[in-house]
């Protein structure tokens, strides 16, 4: 399913340390971060906002988040699934190996940094369930403490001070156009087994090969040694889990601000 739960937990032996603004604050942070996290990926035609399902102030403060198209004709679930992989592993790679994802830059660190300090301050555990995507994400005050670590290590660096450098990878993107670089048409590879009307579809590649990346850690170049489609998951019924009306047509964070004021009736 296109969703993912946010529970936020206080500490047990005294829940009145969890204040209602931490708790909405760590919600609207984690959002931010799906936000940051698809925002990395380039598919303009599968392009999603998230919408509040259901939300409750109850202990323990939980918030259901489902994606709903930008276009209504277009099957968003492989992509939201995607970007739900990407921030899993992305904040276990950062607990666990200190590891800074490749959609995290400077303002993602600093929400990911300020959703992790709330942990060792007030809030005992913040589970991300990202439903059929990945295993559930548990952020205790340990967990906490390992990516705030890393966290440290990674904005020590200046990322202008990064050297130009090359990598062998693969990255995801959408096929928009069709051409030849350096005279070399890339047809013994890919475009002698596609039609034309691939390119004009949008649809979703993987393309392996050399990744050059400018002084500052910029993509620049990829010289495609390897090109494969994606295909997506079967379409998913939204219909029948999404409750339109929940926020009144304000987006999530706005209807959490507005909650935590006291202006909604």
């Amino acid at each position: 399913m296109d969703r993912f739960i946010i529970t936020i937990a206080p500490p047990p032996s005294d829940e009145s340390l969890l204040g209602v603004a931490d708790a909405m604050q760590q919600v609207i942070d984690a959002l931010n971060i799906f936000i940051d996290a698809e925002r990395s990926f380039t598919s303009p035609h599968e392009a999603f906002e998230w919408k509040l399902e259901s939300a409750t102030t109850n202990s323990p403060f939980t918030v259901v988040a489902v994606a709903h198209g930008l276009d209504s004709r277009v099957d968003i679930s492989g992509h939201v699934g995607r970007v739900k992989s990407a921030v899993a592993s992305g904040l276990r790679n950062l607990i666990e190996r200190g590891e800074r994802a490749p959609w995290m830059d400077s303002d993602a660190i600093e929400r990911t940094k300020a959703l992790f300090a709330r942990n060792q301050n007030g809030i005992a555990a913040t589970i991300i369930n990202f439903d059929d995507a990945a295993e559930p994400l548990t952020i205790d005050p340990g967990a906490a403490g390992a990516a705030l670590r890393a966290i440290e290590g990674i904005t020590a660096i200046n990322m202008a001070d990064l050297p130009e450098r090359v990598a062998f990878g693969e990255i995801e993107g959408v096929m928009i156009a069709a051409g030849r670089y350096r005279n070399r048409p890339l047809v013994e590879k890919f475009g002698g087994e596609h039609q034309m009307a691939d390119v004009w579809r949008g649809n979703l590649i993987g393309v392996r090969g050399r990744l050059r990346y400018a002084a500052g850690g910029k993509l620049s170049l990829i010289e495609a040694l390897e090109i494969r489609e994606i295909t997506t998951a079967p379409p998913i019924d939204l219909a029948s889990v999404l409750d339109p009306d929940f926020t009144a047509g304000l987006d999530p964070i706005e209807y959490l601000r507005q909650l935590h004021e006291g202006e909604l009736a």
